[in-house]
């Protein structure tokens, strides 16, 4: 039987019906539908012990002069925003019930924004709730700014979670506090003053001890990721303020957009799932664990990456969402178990571009009435990926010269990396018989991303009595300038000839590899007769090669 909790709430201050400090936090972002104009939306949290909003007013200004105010009228949405389990949505204050209940409320306004620098849209409102860490009860100031001089058309971060989060005191807290947006673009985050209008926007005064960098003990963003990390130590609410900074491709700064965040803390019964969970465990195929949220997908191809989620309350089941697949189209994630929860992560990268993913997952324990709620933020960085090539086997006659070992492996190693040998120390690149032990030879190659690949050569060595081996080191070409032939009377006699003297190496070799001759000659048109040193009969080679140019011709000789 699933646990009820009991969810202890404190405020500094009571909610009455018709005051503006019900508002909770906000936020202003923008989308350009094109030749200029742009879709304003205007997202307020509130909590439902107040009057539902009506119509909102926003203000707009430039570099360029311009100054004007828009007004938004009925909502396109209300959407009950209060982390209650489903049993208990229906017994929130914003559908008429006792239990602490927020909604979210969105206006939308299509606006027509002539190409300048320095658009600055902004919203207020004259008071909010009393906090733990701002004095007083200022008012509230949104705030969204863009540039779009020359025209650029795009769309500005859009904060990932709409929710209040409800954090308890004396654990750990991962909140989501980032956005994504369509276009590519790098996105900043850090925490800033919250504001209000005096009538000019103006800094809120924190109590003693905190500030807009850091507006509670020991509370920190991470400006890659945007996690809100801390450790609430009493109850009430906690004034937060985000701003997510847009750079463009060439690393400009195009615009920026603020959240206005309450953190709701109390002390409470149930332990939500461990913040210290979540992590990337292992991973197969291109993708490499860059650290406990993070992964490097090095190129195409396919990989699959688990991460194990977990609650100190063993008899809870823990429920994972993720927006994963909005991030990484084409990509799967699954769960099993129910506490702890391994999910896996699998994706065939045929199409991604080089550059950051980030995602979340929502790990829910489903206590009542309060569900608790962990939020955890991860990283997929796509590379270019590096080669190491194939694994390959391959025998090599002890009497054979040595051998680059790159040479050996399948595929199309990229240079630049490093060997191991048999026993696991770096060796040479090189291969030599009769000195290099047999076994497996592994090549590790790295990118400067980060990326590694390794491939394995593993390598038999032969005797050089072998029929394989038999010619080893002779390579045979044409050439019209140096001819080799053997005697048809003298089965132990060859003639080496050229048009010109030529200055000409020879070597012969038995057929249990043996060297028989070696011998330097100068060569001339009428040919040159020499007899091997033959003393039994069978199939001998004989190599002569140019010492001027390398050129080589190979005969075969039978003597019986």
């Amino acid at each position: 039987m699933m646990k009820r909790y009991t969810l202890l709430f404190t405020f500094a201050a009571s909610f009455l019906s018709l005051r503006a400090d019900h508002f909770a936090g906000g936020s202003i972002t923008t989308r350009c539908t094109g030749n200029n104009f742009h879709d304003i939306t205007l997202q307020l949290f509130r909590n439902c012990g107040g009057t539902p909003l009506g119509q909102q007013t926003l203000n707009f200004s430039n570099d360029c002069g311009v100054i004007f105010s828009q007004v938004l009228g009925e909502p396109i949405s209300v959407q009950d925003v209060s982390p209650l389990c489903e049993g208990e949505i229906q017994n929130s204050t914003c559908n008429g019930g006792g239990l602490e209940g927020y909604d979210l409320t969105t206006y939308r306004a299509s606006v027509y924004l002539s190409p300048c620098t320095g658009w600055r849209i902004s919203w207020s409102i004259c008071c909010r709730n009393a906090s733990l860490n701002v004095q007083g009860t200022p008012g509230m100031y949104l705030e969204a700014t863009l540039n779009n001089l020359g025209g650029p058309c795009y769309t500005q971060p859009e904060f990932v979670r709409n929710s209040i989060p409800l954090v308890c005191v004396g654990q750990a807290v991962n909140y989501d506090g980032s956005a994504t947006e369509p276009d590519g673009h790098t996105l900043r985050y850090s925490l800033i003053d919250a504001r209000y209008t005096t009538p000019a926007p103006t800094p809120v005064t924190y109590a003693s001890g905190f500030s807009g960098a850091q507006p509670y003990t020991g509370m920190a963003i991470d400006s890659i990721t945007g996690t809100i990390t801390f450790v609430p130590d009493a109850t009430g609410t906690i004034v937060t303020a985000v701003l997510v900074r847009e750079y463009d491709e060439e690393a400009r700064l195009i615009g920026t957009v603020m959240r206005d965040l309450l953190f709701v803390a109390s002390v409470c019964v149930n332990e939500v799932p461990s913040a210290s969970s979540g992590y990337f465990t292992e991973v197969e195929g291109i993708g490499q664990i860059d650290d406990e949220r993070s992964l490097l997908v090095c190129g195409e191809g396919q990989f699959c990456a688990t991460l194990t989620f977990a609650d100190s309350d063993e008899d809870q089941t823990l429920t994972l969402t993720s927006n994963v697949q909005d991030v990484l189209p084409g990509a799967t994630f699954t769960s099993s178990g129910t506490n702890p929860v391994a999910a896996q992560l699998c994706m065939n990268n045929t199409s991604l571009s080089p550059g950051n993913y980030q995602f979340t997952v929502s790990a829910t324990d489903g206590a009542c009435p309060v569900v608790g709620t962990q939020e955890y933020v991860f990283l997929v960085t796509v590379t270019t990926g590096v080669s190491a090539g194939e694994n390959a086997s391959v025998e090599i006659c002890s009497n054979e010269d040595p051998v680059s070992l790159i040479g050996l492996l399948g595929g199309e190693p990229a240079t630049g990396g490093s060997w191991t040998g048999p026993v696991g120390f770096p060796v040479p690149a090189t291969f030599t018989p009769g000195i290099s032990a047999q076994g497996q030879y592994t090549y590790t190659n790295s990118s400067p991303t980060g990326c590694v690949a390794s491939a394995v050569v593993s390598i038999t060595v032969i005797p050089a009595d072998d029929p394989e081996c038999i010619g080893t080191g002779l390579v045979g070409s044409t050439l019209n300038a140096l001819s080799l032939h053997g005697d048809a009377q003298l089965p132990g006699r060859i003639w080496v000839g050229s048009p010109n003297t030529m200055d000409v190496d020879l070597k012969a070799l038995s057929m249990d590899g043996r060297i028989v001759m070696v011998k330097r000659m100068q060569t001339n048109g009428a040919g040159t007769a020499v007899d091997l040193p033959i003393t039994s009969s069978g199939i001998y080679l004989v190599q002569a090669t140019d010492r001027s140019t390398g050129h080589v011709q190979v005969v075969r000789l039978f003597v019986p």
